[in-house]
């Protein structure tokens, strides 16, 4: 099996050859890139395009256990807004349930170096008093299959920024999509 798929999305249904990693599946409206890990189920669009005789597919997220529960949200919020100026890093595993973890991490006014967490569906970090958007270091950073999400401005009027990462291509999530 080749690492990476190459797929139509016909009438009939996808044909090609499916990849050990992820598939591309060239649509009607465009190409996108599929792909599964134990947690989560992506198919994000690559670019979008007419493509005629093709059939067309929608993106999507799946969370394969549930949704992420919405008081792990508010305890990321909480621990997240204790030191407002280092940027700081969590994770949301999956074992049996989901936990956020705190792992060692050295956090300055503008990045953040941590440990990385085995089982990480969703890694979020801070900016502080800094916008919610994801750097040109966090885009290089996030190159697998994970949720990620970024909170900024937590001194004034929070905000966040949330997105999945699909080996380098990316789509932005609602909240609902994410958590309970």
């Amino acid at each position: 099996m080749k690492p990476i798929g190459f797929l139509l999305n016909t009438k009939n249904g996808l044909s090609g050859d499916v990849g050990l990693y992820y598939d591309y599946i060239l649509a009607a409206n465009g190409l996108f890139i599929r792909a599964e890990s134990p947690s989560i189920k992506a198919t994000v669009c690559v670019g979008s395009a007419e493509v005629r005789g093709l059939v067309p597919i929608q993106g999507k997220v799946e969370l394969t256990h549930e949704k992420i529960p919405r008081y792990l949200y508010d305890l990321a919020f909480s621990v997240l807004f204790d030191k407002l100026e280092h940027e700081r890093y969590l994770a949301v595993t999956w074992q049996e349930e989901y936990r956020l973890r705190y792992p060692h991490q050295i956090g300055g006014a503008g990045s953040v170096k941590y440990e990385v967490v085995q089982d990480t569906v969703l890694d979020i970090h801070s900016h502080g008093g800094k916008g919610a958007f994801f750097s040109g270091t966090d885009d290089k950073d996030e190159q697998g299959l994970k949720l990620s999400m970024v909170f900024g401005k937590l001194e004034t009027e929070p905000e966040y920024d949330l997105r999945i990462g699909v080996y380098g291509y990316y789509a932005k999530l609602s909240f609902e999509e994410v958590f309970e």
